[in-house]
């Protein structure tokens, strides 16, 4: 990243408590003990959501092939650092009943090939995980939707509207299905 964009990421981090207290509060005076209290629970809570926010992104990368190696390079770490650090959640993986498939290799680059394949041979998506799709099968023939969106809440009733039901959410994308009829 070069050093302006990165200024410029630096900065709008800086106005997120400051953007949500004028939001909520009106101007920020400077003038209130209380102010100070909500800015630094604001900053508080922007603060923790960044460190999620990393270990979602670190946990992405992962799924879109970056090795340890170049995650450790691009945050100036180890690679040993940086799997010790981000590596121990995402590998985490849903229980499977007797009726669950498990399709395994699920990357951001073919999951929806694969969701498309097993939507016409009448599988539903249930959840997702670190490289898997967890399916079951219907009598019905289902289309799936991958979203990533800035306002997951406004996004979701939109499609909601549309007919869609939210499955599942592995940052930064939200999954969603239709059946689309009966399998042939």
């Amino acid at each position: 990243m070069e050093f302006a964009a990165e200024q410029d990421v630096r900065r709008r981090a800086s106005d997120v408590a400051l953007a949500w207290y004028e939001e909520n509060r009106g101007p920020f005076r400077g003038s209130d003990p209380q102010a100070y209290r909500d800015m630094v629970v604001a900053a508080h809570v922007a603060s923790e959501e960044s460190r999620l926010a990393m270990h979602r992104w670190v946990d992405a990368a992962r799924r879109a092939s970056l090795s340890w190696a170049e995650i450790g390079s691009l945050i100036g770490t180890s690679k040993q650092a940086a799997q010790q650090r981000f590596g121990g959640a995402a590998q985490a993986v849903r229980p499977a009943g007797d009726d669950i498939i498990v399709r395994h290799g699920a990357t951001e680059f073919n999951e929806m090939e694969m969701l498309d394949d097993e939507g016409r041979a009448g599988r539903e998506l249930v959840d997702t995980g670190f490289f898997r799709l967890f399916l079951r099968q219907t009598d019905q023939a289902w289309e799936y939707q991958r979203v990533a969106a800035l306002f997951p809440d406004r996004m979701r009733r939109k499609l909601e509207a549309a007919g869609w039901t939210w499955v599942s959410t592995w940052y930064p994308f939200h999954y969603f299905k239709r059946a689309t009829g009966p399998l042939d």
